[in-house]
This record gives structure tokens, C-alpha cells and sequence, in this order.
């Protein structure tokens, strides 16, 4: 990694497309509006990212009483 910079992921590039589009016919487009109207896009990206399933998830910790929590009284 040289320059300190991160290859952009599938999510990144698509958002980066869509808003590249979006500014070329509307001046006025928005980022915000490029991230909603990609999400609408998924499928675009592949079917694994689609989806968002992730090669490696971490385990959330259970709870000691069940998997609940408590409120605490004092």
C-alpha cells in the first residue's frame, strides 16, 4: 500500500459511477442522491457484495443472563 491510499471497494466504485452520471446530466446532483439511487443499484456490484455476505464475520459476545440485557437499578 503506497501513498497511504486503499483500493476502492465494489460499494465505493459503483456510488463513484452512479454519482459521475448523475452530476454529467443534472449540475445540481448531490452525493447523498448518488447513495440512494446506488442502493437501488446493487446488483450491479455482484452477487456476493449484493447480498452482503462477508468473507469472515465476527461473532457478537453473548450476554451473561441469556443473551439479554438488564437494565440496571440503583
Amino acid at each position: 500500500m503506497k501513498g497511504g491510499k486503499r483500493a476502492l471497494t465494489p460499494w465505493n466504485m459503483l456510488v463513484k459511477k452512479v454519482y459521475n452520471e448523475g452530476k454529467a446530466s443534472n449540475p445540481n446532483y448531490e452525493f447523498k442522491d448518488a447513495l440512494k439511487d446506488a442502493s437501488k443499484r446493487k446488483g450491479e456490484m455482484g452477487s456476493d457484495v449484493a447480498h452482503g455476505t462477508k468473507k469472515a464475520r465476527k461473532s457478537k459476545a453473548k450476554h451473561s443472563k441469556g443473551g439479554r440485557r438488564t437494565r440496571r437499578r440503583h
